[in-house]
């Protein structure tokens, strides 16, 4: 039977500092198939749900931060995500910041993952085999200039945006408007320079729309003319 999950993973640099790495993300990705993906056909249909992605972490390994959905920390150096479902051709996205303790040079194992979801129509549980990711070691300085993934970086910057939204919201709430303001500002004018630097036109376009939120939904400049 066809998996109804096609999955990528995507560290945001291949080769990491044996001296320790304060940090490294891992961006996962995953996108829903049905049997009529490969006739080209279109179908918004659910193609699984319930969706778990468990994390096993080597011991020098520790979760600093997640975007996109919480973990859930379990027994023996271990995380759940709940991802709920997905329809077919749907891609999402999640962000894992983690840091690494210092390791000898070369090859090591970092995370061991596995998915696993109900199938529609019989919502039969499935298990997709256990996929291991590893990262170069390295004692060379060089590695500690490297650049990130440029496809990690957008997508981190995109899930951060629905956080730093979120937060927006409460903090306004709260009557903290000015600070929500600059922080979503904050966040416009480095989606921007992304954009400037990549020419993605994606975060060029989310950019434009944070600095429109924040124009319609916390201008400061709007409450005080109110108060006029």
């Amino acid at each position: 039977m066809q998996a109804s999950i096609q999955s990528i993973f995507t560290w945001s640099q291949n080769r990491i500092f044996a001296g320790g790495s304060p940090e490294i993300v891992l961006l996962v990705e995953w996108r829903g198939l049905s049997p009529a993906d490969k006739q080209g056909k279109q179908s918004r249909k659910v193609v699984a749900r319930e969706i778990e992605l468990r994390i096993w972490l080597e011991p020098n390994v520790e979760l600093v931060n997640v975007l996109g959905c919480k973990a859930e920390e379990e027994e023996g150096n271990s995380l759940l995500l709940r991802l709920g479902k997905i329809h077919s051709g749907q891609r999402r996205f999640a962000g894992l910041e983690f840091k690494i303790s210092p390791m000898p040079a070369g090859r090591h194992n970092v995370l061991w993952l596995q998915w696993q979801y109900k199938q529609p129509p019989i919502e039969r549980i499935r298990e997709l085999p256990v996929q291991k990711l590893n990262l170069e070691y390295t004692h060379h300085t060089s590695v500690l200039r490297d650049s990130c993934n440029s496809h990690v970086e957008k997508h981190m910057a995109l899930l951060e945006t629905e956080e730093l939204l979120k937060r927006a919201v409460a903090m306004r709430a709260a009557g903290q408007q000015m600070p929500a303001y600059e922080m979503i500002c904050r966040h416009a004018d480095k989606l921007l320079l992304l954009a400037t630097r990549t020419g993605d036109l994606l975060m060029l376009k989310e950019a434009e729309s944070l600095y429109k939120y924040n124009e319609l939904e916390l201008s400061p400049h709007d409450k005080a003319a109110g108060e006029m």
